[in-house]
């Protein structure tokens, strides 16, 4: 109620300690105490005779010493602070919430009367002992491929040579026709590089790449299984049925067997002019001094076989090769069969 609606009446402001809200108490109130309006905490006001008591009074179990709420005016300067009954009202849910969960976590204990059921795990199999057995200790494996290798590339002799080939009475002739001659000299040992050991064909065939003695990295190729590796002579060397020179000259119509290095290439000439019936690959000798032309129908058997995954890449393979009749040129052939993986001669065909 304001002055002007009531001038008889007098008022006294006051700043409650706990909110800090402004309000006006009449003059003439006996001073028995009020309750804030804002945050509804009791507090006692002192008379004109008393000396101030503390604003703040605990509330007491007797209603008769209850103060009745007496009209106040607020100050509009000072409104009341609204977070303190979002926070009531926060507290309201919050206590609920606390004694649910309290409940459900009781609820979720075990029953301490029943025993723990164990959960029922499928049974590891037992390793296969053949399977443990068929794979080498890493350490092992490279220690002998290093032996046997340092023992072919520094024999001082083909004797000795041949004591760490695959099939040494099949090479030796090979071996004597390579030398064409000349003085057997072993290319020398420095390192082979342990982390190139490599091993395909269904893990039949280990390559290793090794420096030999004039500092040339190269890949070297065993067979067999631990405790008997053999190097593929052939795969070393890039043997070849007959010599690339020989091939070209002969024109031979009957299939020979050449270690090549294949990529695609487009090239249709003379007989095989129809680029719609072939398909034209180039064929590098291993040397890399001698190329041919090769080609095979197109979208048969032969084509995924030989075809490269990279368009652009190349890939070493063992091909049987032949000239077709009254060949116009000495560089084109059809390639007739693939045989082995890579340069490896799995099959062992009869004149490789």
């Amino acid at each position: 109620m304001s002055d002007t609606l009531n001038p008889a009446r007098r008022w006294n402001s006051f700043v409650c300690p706990g909110c800090r809200f402004v309000f006006r108490v009449p003059q003439d109130h006996d001073g028995k105490g009020v309750v804030c309006p804002a945050c509804r905490i009791m507090l006692r006001l002192p008379g004109a005779e008393d000396a101030p008591p503390p604003l703040v009074s605990p509330a007491r179990d007797g209603s008769d010493d209850l103060p009745e709420e007496i009209e106040t005016e607020d100050d509009g300067d000072f409104p009341a602070d609204p977070g303190r009954g979002n926070l009531r009202f926060l507290l309201g849910l919050a206590v609920p919430a606390l004694v649910l969960l309290g409940l459900f976590a009781w609820w979720m204990l075990p029953d301490p009367s029943k025993p723990p059921v164990a959960a029922s795990l499928p049974a590891a199999a037992p390793p296969r002992p053949a399977e443990v057995a068929a794979v080498p200790p890493v350490k092992t494996l490279i220690g002998e491929v290093e032996s046997v290798v340092k023992g072919f590339l520094e024999a001082p002799t083909p004797e000795d040579m041949l004591r760490h080939v695959r099939d040494p009475e099949r090479i030796a002739p090979m071996l004597k026709v390579r030398l064409g001659g000349e003085p057997f000299a072993a290319p020398g040992f420095r390192e082979i590089l342990a982390d190139s050991v490599t091993t395909t064909g269904g893990g039949s065939i280990l390559s290793v790449k090794v420096r030999t003695g004039d500092f040339e990295l190269r890949e070297i190729v065993l067979l067999g299984g631990e405790g008997n590796l053999k190097v593929d002579w052939e795969s070393w060397v890039g043997w070849s049925e007959m010599p690339w020179e020989d091939f070209q000259r002969e024109r031979p119509v009957d299939g020979k067997w050449f270690r090549v290095t294949l990529s695609r290439v487009v090239y249709y000439n003379f007989a095989f002019k129809d680029e719609t019936e072939w398909v034209s690959y180039r064929l590098d000798s291993p040397e890399g001094n001698n190329s041919l032309y090769g080609y095979v129908p197109r979208a048969g058997a032969m084509d995924e076989k030989i075809r490269p995954i990279d368009e652009n890449g190349k890939v070493r393979l063992l091909l049987k090769l032949k000239f077709p009749p009254d060949a116009a040129s000495g560089n084109q052939v059809i390639i007739e069969a693939v045989s082995g993986h890579g340069w490896v001669d799995q099959a062992e065909p009869a004149n490789p």
